[in-house]
């Protein structure tokens, strides 16, 4: 899922879409579903005929079969998805956090992402996790997980469930970040639109959905 389709470029062009339409598909597979424009950020960013070349390759997957399309109303947009999930509305608001790190990292850094991320067995099933670093040694990682949290006045209990993972054994996790001779315990990313105070020794970051689309490093770096 991290490799970058620029590798592609200059070599073939029907070789160049076919390795984009089967970055379409495992990417929707792997993240359930997204709309277009979340597509566009990950796949083919920042090109002036992004959102032209997006929809063409989704209707040919869409008639192929690969993926499914659903909408709601015409005011809103398309959803492309691989099996229809539950909780739509949280799966793409994750995937808009996603869609925020890959957008606004710099050229040097590198991201690795993982969709609902098991923490020791399962003593907390985050949404995903992110391991950011810079190449080619790994300098300066970063771990991150990742809850988006729509209605936590109704129930919330990240900060007592993250709290049993920083007391259990966890120094040799591929999450443990290594400076020096200490282990650092990640960052973990509260996204919501309501108002919420956290009592914890450990890292939390709160923030709205808007605030991580504007510059969720410098949510991170606060």
């Amino acid at each position: 899922m991290n490799e970058p389709l620029s590798r592609f470029k200059g070599t073939n062009c029907v070789a160049y879409g076919q390795r984009r339409d089967e970055h379409i598909v495992q990417l929707i597979y792997a993240g359930t579903a997204f709309t277009r424009k979340q597509i566009e950020q990950i796949i083919i960013p920042k090109r002036k005929s992004s959102k032209r070349i997006m929809l063409y390759a989704l209707s040919r997957l869409e008639k192929q079969r690969r993926i499914k399309k659903w909408q709601l109303s015409p005011q809103l947009p398309s959803i492309y998805y691989s099996r229809k999930p539950k909780q739509l509305d949280h799966v793409l608001l994750v995937n808009e956090v996603y869609c925020a790190l890959l957008s606004q990292k710099k050229s040097w850094q590198i991201i690795e992402w993982k969709w609902r991320y098991e923490i020791l067995g399962g003593i907390v099933v985050a949404d995903a996790m992110a391991n950011i670093y810079l190449e080619p040694d790994r300098k300066g990682r970063k771990v991150i997980f990742v809850e988006v949290e729509r209605y936590p006045s109704k129930r919330f209990n990240k900060p007592e469930q993250y709290q049993k993972v920083y007391d259990s054994n966890w120094i040799r996790e591929e999450w443990s970040a290594i400076k020096g001779n200490t282990a650092i315990f990640p960052t973990i990313l509260i996204v919501t639109d309501e108002e919420l105070i956290i009592k914890s020794d450990l890292d939390f970051k709160i923030a709205s959905i808007e605030q991580v689309k504007k510059d969720i490093f410098r949510i991170l770096r606060g």
